[in-house]
């Protein structure tokens, strides 16, 4: 397998000025599908090797990145009471999280860190941008060992307790996948001076939920397994119980699915609540989306769509721009998830599709068990736009979202 090292120096290259964006950016490529399609076409992955030189090598098995299978939705969620008076501090609450720091500092406050890792104590001893040492590494089948000094490592939290120093890589939003480079570089560089064990743990927050995953590295670059997994809500059931009789007499549907904007393509829900709860004037285009997400354009203009069609955002005024509807704002200031979850839920039931989808469900008594064709024919049905290719596609959707209310919507008719 041949491995190519190269030099960016934009001064001369003009990387920059083309792309518009900055280069050490441009090599970011923190998932699988963020990277270019010449990249994911021939299976290729860029490393940093030291400031402003980089490696380009073919993972054919993808070893780069680490796949969640199955996803972190499949996990068992578990009530975590808080140690301390959240309650009582302003600045910080599961309705104000923005960022990867918030949902580090909260999960910190309310003591999630220490059940998970076991400490009674746990000191925020590292965060930020760091030039690492020198180590090597051995790339995915080869043999040569290949040198790292001095390249640019981004820690988001590291703590310290008796037991061992934590790496933390946290993300917004659920991934399906991640470059294990944001944990192993860490992890290799501290390993190389401190005497204590040095542990990885990969941290979501999405949807007043927190999913830690410890990692344990092997000897070569790639080798990597899962050693723990947790999924935490603070201080409240995860689950909404609610009346399906008496949204269906309360809620009235629409005659039929509204043509100002696609039918959804957008298959995770919290990522959308996540999305609109983060949304801002740095957060309202397509491509500001996708960067904050860590997926391609593409997505971002479908988790946009999805949120103008339930209600949360609209389209601005500048081509490609959306803004924050009254029903979104309302959304944003909900203090738990089953708040959340319940404007979700409502808005689900105005479109014909899912209310119809739902109730087809329930009579089979499990939700989400609905054919494929049958969802399709829902589809065709409301929204005379698609037809059977294209309906069949947009199904996929339906089916997820109805996942998606069997693990947090329990209708109290059904007991």
């Amino acid at each position: 397998m041949k491995i190519i090292i190269f030099e960016v120096r934009p001064a001369e290259d003009g990387l920059k000025e083309i792309s518009g964006r900055e280069p050490r950016l441009m090599a970011k490529q923190d998932t699988l599908e963020s990277r270019p399609e010449i990249f994911r076409r021939n299976h290729l992955v860029i490393l940093p090797i030291k400031n402003g030189e980089y490696v380009i090598f073919k993972d054919t098995d993808h070893r780069s990145y680490y796949e969640f299978n199955p996803d972190l939705t499949s996990l068992p969620i578990e009530t975590h009471l808080s140690a301390s008076q959240i309650d009582e501090i302003e600045t910080l609450n599961l309705s104000s999280i923005t960022s990867e720091f918030q949902a580090i500092d909260y999960a910190n406050i309310v003591s999630i860190l220490k059940t998970y890792t076991d400490e009674s104590n746990l000191c925020l001893t590292i965060r930020g941008k760091l030039r690492s040492g020198s180590f090597s590494i051995t790339l995915p089948d080869q043999r040569t060992p290949i040198l790292i000094n001095g390249v640019q490592i981004e820690i988001d939290s590291g703590f310290e307790g008796s037991n061992g120093i934590y790496i933390v890589e946290a993300k917004l939003g659920r991934r399906q996948d991640f470059h294990i480079r944001q944990l192993y570089f860490p992890w290799k560089d501290r390993s190389s001076r401190s005497i204590k064990p040095v542990i990885p743990i990969f941290f979501t927050y999405s949807n007043g939920l927190f999913y830690l995953t410890t990692f344990k590295f092997g000897e070569n670059y790639g080798d990597i397994e899962i050693i723990k997994q947790k999924c935490y809500s603070v201080d409240e059931d995860p689950v909404l119980t609610i009346s399906y009789q008496n949204l269906t007499d309360t809620i009235q549907a629409d005659p039929s699915e509204p043509s100002f904007v696609p039918f959804p393509q957008a298959n995770d829900l919290d990522k959308i609540i996540d999305m609109v709860i983060s949304f801002s004037e740095e957060l309202n285009t397509k491509d500001a989306i996708a960067d904050h997400f860590e997926f391609d354009e593409r997505q971002g203009d479908y988790y946009a769509n999805a949120a103008i069609y339930l209600g949360f955002l609209d389209r601005g005024l500048t081509q490609g721009s959306f803004t924050l509807t009254s029903l979104g704002q309302d959304l944003q200031r909900c203090k738990t998830r089953r708040c959340r979850n319940g404007f979700l839920l409502f808005q689900l039931f105005k479109r014909p599709v899912f209310r119809y989808a739902i109730g087809m469900s329930r009579k089979s008594d499990n939700i989400g068990s609905i054919a494929i064709d049958d969802v399709s024919a829902i589809i065709k049905r409301f929204d005379p736009r698609y037809n059977e290719i294209t309906s069949r596609r947009r199904a996929s959707t339906v089916k997820s979202w109805l996942k998606w209310i069997k693990v947090n919507i329990h209708f109290e008719d059904d007991a």
